[in-house]
């Protein structure tokens, strides 16, 4: 196969106009959050001197979803995606823009920045499902599972890309131009949508009528996932998952400074070979262009095993070869969920059962993050970084074992 034909296979979404106009507001607005998450990092510990407070920190983000993710998705489903995307980024960059300012006046104190960090949770819980069920009305379900890949390798080429240019201007700049520099970014993924034509949009046939009531709604999300296999099964992976294995940024600073003994540099290159190995998933999956449950679990067997041994390590660059693939099986195992999450629901509910996703996929964060501790605390790296990958294989196993019995034919008697 020519080459040009691999390029167009790999990213055939960007072949819709719609996706990408997102696509490139994205990667734009991507990189400017990972250069305020790294910034405002940096700034409660200079401020605190704490590592205890950069833990709340990340804890009071994520808060909001972890109590009030799947409200998000009824609003998803209730209002035009685009429009709430619209505000959603707006509020973003205004957050963005107030943070900036107040430490460009001499006024970042440790409790201003947890009150816009608390509000940036609070404006993704309707932001998150509704941007992802909105790939599908972008791009049709033929070519859901290519956006959602290419949507891993915009979140991964930011992560490496966005700390890098914090920490230049931090050293250089100071801070307040790391938060300003975010506010404007989110201008780019707010041109892009005013410039999306609707007429293009794969608008979901109206299916059975939503009930009246929030909660109502969200108790029919919850019974279609119930009598859904495939979406219980894969939700239920994603619970144990994301709250013991996918603790990256708590696994890789112990695991640099008490375990390896490398010191930052040691953790920067940790980290930028995680970030490689998703990069180079992530064409793969885009390029495949296709989910299924083998990809799945073979990704989240993958993820384990490795994630184990990157921890068992006895060197840095070993440490960063089990890393690198560990990032593979992380984005085969994350987008190839995402996609058969969205493919197996009605576009109806597609918003509410993304929220119950997301509510799950980053609403373990803060119980992750102190589970991880407490086991860091007790054992190192090592111990914590067996558990997770062990965790992950078996849950793996577990899945393996839940869709053969759901295949096994069921015996016929006589009489």
């Amino acid at each position: 196969m020519a080459l040009r034909d691999v390029g167009r296979r790999t990213f055939l979404a960007l072949g819709t106009r719609n996706y990408r106009l997102f696509f490139a507001g994205q990667l734009v607005s991507v990189t400017g959050s990972w250069i305020q998450t790294t910034a405002q990092a940096w700034l409660i510990l200079q401020l605190t001197h704490s590592p205890f407070m950069l833990g709340l920190l990340i804890t009071v983000q994520f808060l909001p979803v972890s109590v009030a993710g799947p409200l998000g998705g009824v609003i998803a489903d209730r209002f035009p995606k685009r429009t709430v995307l619209i505000a959603t980024q707006s509020a973003f960059g205004l957050a963005a823009a107030v943070l900036a300012g107040l430490t460009w006046a001499g006024h970042p104190r440790p409790l201003l920045v947890f009150v816009i960090v608390f509000g940036f949770g609070i404006i993704n819980v309707v932001d998150g499902p509704t941007r992802q069920a909105f790939v599908t009305e972008m791009v049709g379900r033929e070519q859901l599972s290519n956006a959602v890949a290419l949507n891993s390798l915009v979140f991964n080429s930011a992560r490496v890309v966005g700390p890098a240019v914090a920490g230049v201007l931090v050293g250089t700049a100071g801070v307040a131009w790391c938060f300003a520099l975010n506010a404007v970014s989110y201008g780019a993924v707010i041109v892009g949508l005013w410039l999306i034509r609707s007429d293009l949009l794969h608008r979901p046939a109206r299916g059975a009528a939503t009930p009246a009531g929030t909660l109502r709604q969200l108790r029919e999300a919850l019974a279609y996932v119930r009598r859904t296999p495939d979406l219980a099964l894969a939700i239920g992976l994603v619970a144990v998952v994301s709250t013991f294995t996918l603790n990256f940024s708590i696994f890789l600073p112990a695991l640099a400074r008490q375990t390896l003994r490398v010191g930052a540099t040691g953790f920067g290159l940790l980290s930028a070979a995680l970030g490689v190995g998703a990069l180079a998933a992530a064409l793969v999956v885009a390029y495949r262009g296709r989910a299924d449950w083998r990809g799945l679990l073979g990704g989240c067997t993958a993820l384990g095993v490795f994630m184990l041994l990157a921890g068992l390590a006895p060197d840095l660059p070993l440490a960063m070869l089990f890393l690198a693939l560990a990032g593979a099986g992380m984005i085969a195992y994350t987008s190839m969920t995402n996609t058969l999450i969205q493919l197996r629901t009605p576009a109806h509910l597609r918003g509410r059962v993304m929220g119950l996703y997301l509510w799950i996929f980053l609403g373990t964060a803060p119980i992750g993050s102190l589970a991880t501790g407490a086991i860091e605390q007790a054992g190192g790296a090592p111990l914590g970084m067996t558990i997770g990958g062990l965790l992950a294989v078996g849950t793996s196993v577990a899945g393996i074992a839940v869709l053969l019995h759901r295949r096994r034919p069921t015996p016929r008697y006589a009489g």
